[in-house]
C-alpha cells in the first residue's frame, strides 16, 4: 500500500500543476516520481515522490514542498519518510528577507512518529541571477515531536542552503541543505540533503536523476544514515516568459564513425544504513562497432544487493552479437548469450544462436526488427545441469522520442525443442536521454518468465533500475 501511496502521490500533484495557469499572483511549480524495483525471487523498492510549488505577490512569497520516500527489502520496510514544509517570506530592501517555515516530518524507521518544527527566519539571496540561484536561510525556532513512543519539545536552530544552477537552456543542476540542531544538545541533529539533474524531453516533462541522502545524528537514541539514488519523471508548471522551445540534438553528436567503437558504461545503486541496513549496486558495460554491412555489439549487466547482511539480489547477464547484412532489409549473425541468478537456483546458462532476420522498419527514428534461429543450451539450475537444443524467436525496437531521447526494447522466446511447453521468456524495455554528448540516464525495465523454473523458485522476475551512463 504504501508504494501506491507513493505513485499516487506523485501523479496527483503533477495533475494538479497541469490544471493551473501562468498568470501572475498563480501558483507554479513542479511535481515528480520515480522508482527502482526488483520482485520475483529478489524483493526490492526504492520509490519517490514530491512536489514544490510557489506564489509572489508584491513583497510576499509563498511556499509548499512534499517529499515521500519510501524503501523495502524482502517484503520488510526499510525507509518511510514523509516531509512536508510551508514558509512565508516578507522581502526587504535588496536580497533580504524574514519569513516563517513551518515543517512536518514522518520517519517510523528512525523512530520519529511525528516532528513538527516552527521557525522565525532571516534569508539572503546570495545568486538570484539567471544562470544560478542561492538561498541562505538561518533561525532559532521550537519543536514538538512523538519519537520512539514519547512526546517531547525543545528548542531548535534551523539552517538552510538551496542553490541552482542552469548549465545550458534545457538542463538544470539543483541542491539543497537542512540542518535541524536541538539548541541545548548539538548532538541531538538531523542532517538532510539533496543534489540531482533535471533535462527537459520535450514541453513541461523533465527526467530527473537524484540523490537524496538523510543523517541523524549520534546524540540521539537511534543513528539513520540513508542515502537513495533514482530516476524518474518530473512535470514543470513554469513561468510565462520561460522558452519551452524543441531540445537541441545531442544523440546526433554521440553518433561515432563508421568503423569506430562506442563504449558505455552504465552505474547506478542505493544505500541504507544505522535503522536498516540494505545496499544495492547495477553496473553495465556496452561495446558496440558499426559498418553499413556488418555490425558487432557485446554488453554485460550484473545487480547485486544485501538487506541485514542476507543477500537480496544476485544476477549477471552477458551477450554478444555479429551481424551482417543481406539483401537489402535481411540480415543474418551469430549471438551468444550468458545468465547467472542467485536467487533464482541458476548457477549459469549459455546460449549459442545462429539466426537469420529482417528489418520491418528502419527509418532515423524507428527501428523495428524480427529474427529467428536454432539455439545450443547449456545450464545449471537447481544443482543439476542439462543441454538441449532450443529454437530462438525475438523482436527488437528503438523509437525516437524527441531530439534527446529514445525508447529501446527486446523481447525473446526460447523454447526446448523436445518439449515447447518449456520455455524462457525475456523482455527489456527502457528510455535513454541524453544529458550532453557523452553522459546520460537510463530507465531500465528487465522480465523474465521461466516456465520450468529450480524446486522452490518463482517463474517470475522482474526489476526497474536507474542507471547513469558515459559514453567514450
Amino acid at each position: 500500500m504504501a508504494i501506491c501511496r507513493i505513485f499516487s502521490l506523485g501523479w496527483i500533484l503533477t495533475a494538479t500543476l497541469g490544471a493551473e495557469g501562468n498568470e501572475a499572483g498563480r501558483w507554479q511549480g513542479s511535481g515528480n516520481v520515480g522508482v527502482t524495483l526488483a520482485t520475483g525471487n529478489s524483493e526490492s523498492l526504492r520509490a519517490t515522490a514530491g512536489l514544490e510549488v510557489s506564489r509572489t505577490l508584491g513583497k510576499w512569497e509563498t511556499q509548499v514542498a512534499l517529499a515521500a520516500t519510501y524503501g523495502a527489502d524482502g517484503g520488510v520496510s526499510s525507509t518511510e519518510r514523509l516531509k512536508a514544509e510551508l514558509q512565508l517570506n516578507r522581502e526587504f530592501s535588496g536580497r533580504f528577507y524574514a519569513g516563517l517555515n513551518k515543517e512536518l516530518l514522518h520517519d517510523p524507521p528512525a523512530g520519529i512518529g511525528w516532528r513538527l518544527a516552527l521557525t522565525p527566519l532571516l534569508g539572503w539571496r546570495a545568486a538570484d541571477g539567471e544562470k544560478i540561484k542561492l538561498r541562505l536561510e538561518a533561525g532559532p525556532g521550537f519543536t514538538w515531536q512523538d519519537r520512539s513512543g514519547e512526546a517531547g519539545e525543545f528548542s531548535s536552530v534551523r539552517l538552510h542552503e538551496r542553490m541552482s544552477y542552469q548549465v545550458t537552456d534545457d538542463i538544470r543542476f539543483f541542491q539543497s541543505l537542512t540542518a535541524l540542531f536541538e539548541a541545548e544538545d548539538l548532538d541531538h541533529f538531523t542532517i538532510s540533503a539533496e543534489a540531482g539533474v533535471e533535462s527537459r524531453l520535450s514541453g513541461l516533462w523533465s527526467l530527473r536523476l537524484t540523490a537524496n541522502a538523510v543523517y541523524y545524528g549520534a546524540g540521539q537514541e537511534t543513528e539513520d544514515k540513508d542515502l537513495l539514488l533514482t530516476a524518474g519523471f518530473g512535470y514543470n508548471h513554469l513561468p510565462a516568459d520561460l522558452k519551452q522551445g524543441s531540445l537541441k540534438s545531442a544523440l546526433d553528436q554521440l553518433e561515432v564513425e563508421a568503423g569506430r567503437w562506442r563504449i558505455t558504461g552504465l552505474l547506478g545503486g542505493s544505500l541504507s544504513e544505522g535503522n536498516s541496513e540494505a545496499r544495492a549496486v547495477h553496473a553495465g558495460l556496452e561495446l558496440k562497432r558499426k559498418t553499413p554491412q556488418d555490425e558487432f555489439a557485446a554488453g554485460v549487466f550484473g545487480s547485486y544487493g544485501e538487506t541485514e547482511g542476507v543477500t537480496s539480489s544476485g544476477a549477471l547477464s552477458a551477450d554478444a552479437h555479429y551481424q551482417r547484412q543481406y539483401g537489402g532489409k535481411g540480415f543474418m549473425g551469430l549471438r551468444g548469450d550468458f545468465d547467472h541468478d542467485a536467487l533464482a537456483d541458476l548457477g549459469w546458462r549459455i546460449a549459442l544462436t545462429p539466426y537469420g532476420g529482417r528489418h520491418l522498419f528502419k527509418t532515423k527514428r524507428i527501428q523495428l526488427s524480427m529474427e529467428a534461429g536454432p539455439s545450443a543450451v547449456m545450464e545449471e539450475q537447481g544443482g543439476r545441469g542439462a543441454s538441449y537444443l532450443a529454437g530462438y524467436l525475438a523482436a527488437k525496437g528503438e523509437y525516437g522520442l524527441g531530439e534527446k531521447t529514445r525508447l529501446f526494447g527486446d523481447l525473446s522466446w526460447l523454447a526446448e525443442a523436445s518439449d515447447w511447453s518449456s520455455f524462457l521468456v525475456t523482455s527489456k524495455a527502457g528510455i535513454d536521454h541524453a544529458l550532453s554528448d557523452r553522459l546520460s540516464v537510463r530507465l531500465i525495465a528487465r522480465n523474465t518468465y521461466d516456465s520450468s523454473p529450480a524446486r522452490g523458485r518463482g517463474r517470475y522476475d522482474f526489476q526497474l533500475v536507474s542507471a547513469l551512463g558515459l559514453t567514450f
